[in-house]
């Protein structure tokens, strides 16, 4: 299990590293995305352009693939006219990106990610109900880890850790500021206690990051902090950025800050995590792993 060996450099080392926002960088080489759905759809539609896309990350040498999970789940596919297709294509979406890993000759962790921002919740019950099915499904298709990603609220994003921790795998938290509360440390201590390893503030600028790291290191919660950084302030997810001169010196200084997790938020590509990953090398040009350092 690659996650394994990369497990203890979520303490000391080379920080590890996230691929881009995957809707941008699809984006950027011709898919076509249109709405809702539509990211879970192009597995179908293009495989081709999806392979190229993980490919690209793994040499960038990020040290972690999402599948494109977020948005097989039937309410997702319905969008699409392909809710039938469900299991299948979370199936596929895991399987595509164990080939691609099993190939390379570095660890590279294979993540499924629970959660979709534009997909809301129409029943309670029956979102709980996908849910618990999707992490389920998202497991047994062989993911090693899972990021869970909020549907709306603060709420939706426990109940999705607590569902992908349920399946006795690693889970990291995405936390949209839009649902940071005021006192942090409760908010990181529920995602804990639900089973988050990790938590991944999503920012638009690094003095955001850098007030959040330090309020997650004032709390003191068992919870691994990381970073997911916009291409630009402006940036939208799924709308591909050009890499800025000072993108990668702002994402370095976010991992100076203690973040141990790092990678592209909205609007990046590969282009991006690429850049990353050569000035992290240059930084930390050797790593011997400790056994002694891993997370509990």
């Amino acid at each position: 299990m690659s996650y394994a060996r990369l497990r203890s450099r979520l303490l000391r080392g080379r920080p590890l590293i996230l691929d881009s926002d995957v809707a941008a960088s699809l984006g950027a080489r011709g898919c076509a995305l249109d709405g809702p759905g539509s990211l879970g759809a192009a597995l179908f539609h293009s495989e081709d352009l999806v392979r190229e896309h993980h490919h690209a990350e793994l040499d960038s040498r990020v040290d972690v693939l999402c599948a494109l999970t977020a948005e097989t789940t039937p309410r997702a596919l319905s969008e699409s006219g392909m809710e039938h297709r469900a299991a299948r294509l979370t199936g596929r979406a895991l399987e595509i990106l164990a080939e691609i890993a099993a190939a390379s000759p570095r660890a590279v962790a294979v993540a499924g990610v629970l959660g979709a921002e534009q997909i809301t919740a129409t029943h309670r019950q029956r979102f709980e109900e996908e849910i618990r099915e999707h992490a389920a499904r998202i497991a047994v298709a062989g993911a090693e880890l899972i990021i869970a990603r909020s549907t709306g609220s603060r709420l939706d994003l426990l109940f999705c850790v607590a569902a992908a921790a349920a399946q006795d795998v690693p889970v990291w938290a995405v936390l949209d500021p839009a649902l940071i509360e005021p006192d942090l440390t409760r908010l990181l201590r529920s995602l804990s206690d639900a089973g988050a390893e990790a938590v991944l503030f999503e920012v638009s600028s690094v003095d955001q990051g850098l007030e959040l790291l330090h309020r997650a290191a004032q709390a003191q919660v068992s919870i691994v902090p990381g970073a997911l950084l916009s291409a630009s302030a402006e940036a939208l997810r799924g709308f591909p950025v050009e890499l800025s001169a000072g993108w990668v010196d702002r994402a370095v200084e976010l991992t100076e800050a203690g973040a141990r997790i790092v990678g592209g938020g909205a609007g990046t590509t590969e282009e991006h995590t690429r850049e990353l990953a050569v000035r992290l090398g240059y930084l930390h040009p050797s790593l011997v792993p400790s056994s002694r350092s891993r997370p509990k």
